[in-house]
């Protein structure tokens, strides 16, 4: 059975055009701009919304069904995820990287389990699921490729995957990437972070910032507001 939240057919991402959003540099409706790819807030929303759906099915029929999660720390990973295969892929490109069939099986792997899914649910899953393997799958390729160059020939998978990390690191800070405040997202960082532009002044909306969600936070939400509620 499928457990955790993370941690895709490959990420939709569109390009726009339209007013901006006063005191951002966004236009409405875009969640992330990465390098020559721009996500959407529908597109992200709309992956959240059927895997949470998902996800709440399949726990039906585990014993040990996982536990509640704010919907906004859900979707601060799936962004996080989704801006870091965006990422990756324009990496990829100019390290000349393809995806191995590792990748490609993980895929397959992953179908029978959510076969009862509805169409729209199975995508999610898929996308999401499939990006984390993807960007695992290419960093390690491209750390490979970065640290032969360095002279290093023995290093193992997960020096490789390091060091495809930093690579990844170093693009970004080479390249136009912006995320949507609203979805508080900070590539070094773990969990979510307060990139929000307005002021938390309650302890509810306080609790909400947390890098990690808080249980009484978490139970005192509505369940439009929860993950697998």
């Amino acid at each position: 059975m499928l457990r955790a939240l993370p941690v895709l057919p490959v990420v939709s991402v569109f390009l726009l055009a339209g007013c901006g959003v006063a005191g951002t540099e966004f236009h409405p409706g875009i969640a992330a701009e990465v390098g020559d790819q721009t996500i959407t807030s529908q597109h992200l929303d709309k992956v959240t919304d059927d895997y949470c759906s998902g996800f709440e099915t399949l726990s039906k029929d585990d014993p040990e069904r996982g536990d509640p999660v704010p919907l906004r720390y859900v979707t601060n990973q799936f962004a996080t995820i989704l801006v870091d295969q965006a990422a990756a892929e324009q990496l990829a490109d100019q390290y000349d990287v393809e995806p191995s069939p590792a990748y490609k099986g993980s895929l397959a792997q992953i179908e029978p389990e959510i076969a009862k899914l509805s169409e729209d649910q199975k995508e999610a899953f898929l996308e999401i699921l499939g990006a984390d393997n993807y960007n695992k799958d290419v960093l390690t390729q491209i750390g490979e490729i970065s640290l032969q160059d360095q002279g290093t020939t023995d290093a193992t998978p997960d020096d490789q995957y390091a060091e495809g990390q930093k690579v990844l690191s170093a693009w970004v800070a080479d390249h136009d990437v912006e995320v949507n405040p609203k979805y508080a997202v900070d590539l070094d960082a773990t969990g979510q972070v307060d990139t929000d532009l307005s002021y938390a002044v309650g302890s509810t909306a306080k609790d909400g910032l947390k890098p990690q969600p808080d249980p009484g936070y978490t139970s005192s939400l509505p369940s439009h507001l929860v993950c697998l509620d």
